[in-house]
């Protein structure tokens, strides 16, 4: 790419992430179509809950919005959040068409949650909010699992949370 980097002095945008566990240590994953800047290749679509945030936002309280927007679920238990906030980056891929174009990238905190509830509570439709459907399909896997079939630019950042969760995994 020649020019000027289109994130350039722009900033990251806060979000919290969510990792769910179910009683036999599987994460909860979707599959979703991209509206963000990443090329999504056939395979690496899957991914954890995550959302935008406010910076004055309780990390628990959005962590479960977030989570009851995309999934339906609410019955978990909090079992653990990361302290510090961790950034990755947009990939470049010319100019931004996409909903995150104000942002360079993404400033996270991790909740991880075990779910207590049954495999019914899911929903993905989003029919019980004023949100498109993150997900149009979903599944539980295993931690690796979960980190090979992301997109790449987050792949590192996907790394970072198993390995901070590691004791509950």
């Amino acid at each position: 790419m020649t020019g000027k980097d289109w994130r350039d002095g722009l900033p990251y945008r806060p979000n919290v992430g969510i990792c769910l566990i179910n009683s036999h240590g599987k994460i909860w994953v979707g599959k979703g179509e991209s509206s963000g800047p990443e090329i999504v290749e056939p395979g690496r679509e899957w991914q954890m809950p995550q959302g935008g945030i406010d910076d004055d936002r309780d990390i628990v309280e959005a962590a479960k919005r977030e989570l009851f927007e995309e999934t339906g679920a609410r019955t978990v238990e909090t079992l653990a959040v990361t302290e510090d906030w961790w950034t990755y980056d947009f990939p470049i891929q010319g100019e931004p068409p996409h909903k995150l174009a104000p942002f360079c990238g993404q400033t996270q905190r991790w909740v991880l949650f075990r779910f207590t509830g049954d495999d019914s509570e899911f929903d993905i439709s989003a029919q019980s909010v004023d949100e498109p459907a993150e997900f149009f399909e979903w599944r539980w896997a295993d931690p690796q699992t979960v980190v090979d079939r992301v997109v790449p630019f987050k792949y590192q950042q996907y790394s970072r949370v198993l390995n901070a969760f590691l004791n509950w995994l």
